[in-house]
């Protein structure tokens, strides 16, 4: 058995799986060049989209970095160290730390983004440090070797350090689930788009997706399947997968187009989440999920509850993938009747 599984824990939340891996020795210190802090503004790169090539989107609440692909993705669900070949961290939604008794610690090169805290009253009325795609953000004290802002237009703020910190930084943009929930009119649906009903519910998803139907929770990961729209009748109770462990790491964690929609008597059991957060539209009653936003594993999945008097409750799993663009198109057009 090799040290990394040894070092594999996992923990079940939902019946989707957030892994926890910690290699059993210790790694070896690492020493790597720091970088001095940013200044002025901070280049976006040349490709149009703010995602280098290798690099992966990591996203937490509104905002979203992009860090190399190998860089494990650290959040309040999950936290991980100790693998081989993984030369970076990001933080989505907790400080920079790894618990003690891991027998592993940080990386040289780190990334993160947590909620902004307190905002000084009037200083969005100040210039800003920089302007990342659009984005205003105002430079942080932080230490030697580290940079660090604020970014109030998305309640955050960020900060990096080691060899890549500004090409890091350079990657700020909107998160999908900003896009996806946010106000102004409903985005309309595509042409070519296909309508499929379950659950007393209308949807409009990509023609080219694949339709599944089952009668059982039987899912891992986030409970979507890439490109597909999985319809379960939860006529059965879930069925608990020998699911295989995944480095969490920047690339495996990365959101993936996708809509899974679970009616049935053991619906609610199967889903498995807390809501809050509720909007009325067009007759339905709209709750999401409390952990809407986290970062790690769940940060690519919006999951919600859609319900309507006299009715059972229908769960709704939304990949939040690329821009957000697609995954709001399929966000507004749920509704009782076709749009």
């Amino acid at each position: 058995m090799s040290g990394t599984e040894q070092g594999t824990r996992r923990i079940r939340r939902g019946r989707r799986v957030a892994m926890i891996g910690v290699a059993v020795a210790a790694v070896a210190a690492v020493t790597a060049a720091m970088i001095g802090p940013v200044s002025g503004a901070l280049a976006a790169p040349a490709a149009r989209s703010a995602t280098p090539a290798s690099w992966a989107p990591v996203s937490y609440e509104h905002a979203q970095l992009s860090v190399p692909g190998s860089w494990l993705v650290e959040s309040p669900q999950q936290i991980s160290c100790g693998f081989p070949g993984a030369d970076g961290m990001i933080f989505a939604g907790l400080k920079p730390g790894i618990p003690k008794g891991y027998g592993c610690g940080l990386t040289a090169s780190l990334a993160w983004i947590l909620p902004a805290g307190k905002i000084p009253k009037g200083l969005t009325h100040h210039k800003p440090t920089a302007v990342i795609h659009g984005i205003p953000v105002y430079r942080l004290a932080s230490a030697k070797g580290t940079s660090a802002y604020l970014v109030p237009e998305l309640g955050v703020r960020i900060g990096a350090r080691g060899k890549s910190a500004s090409r890091v930084l350079a990657t700020l943009t909107r998160s999908p689930l900003s896009v996806v929930l946010r106000h102004g009119p409903a985005a309309r649906v595509p042409a070519g788009w296909a309508w499929r009903s379950f659950g007393g519910v209308w949807m409009a998803v990509p023609a080219s997706w694949t339709v599944q139907r089952e009668n059982q929770w039987a899912t891992c990961g986030t409970g979507l399947e890439p490109s597909t729209l999985l319809l379960i009748d939860a006529t059965k109770p879930p069925l608990y997968l020998p699911c295989p462990f995944l480095i969490p790491s920047a690339t495996a964690d990365q959101a993936q187009p996708g809509l899974t929609v679970v009616t049935g008597k053991y619906a609610a059991r199967s889903v498995g989440e807390s809501y809050g957060s509720c909007q009325s539209r067009r007759g339905l009653r709209i709750c999401l999920s409390t952990i809407t936003g986290q970062g790690g594993l769940f940060g690519g999945v919006l999951i919600f509850s859609v319900s309507r008097p006299k009715h059972a409750t229908t769960f709704f799993l939304l990949g939040l993938s690329g821009s957000g663009a697609s995954a709001r198109a399929v966000f507004d057009s749920i509704g009782i009747h076709r749009a």
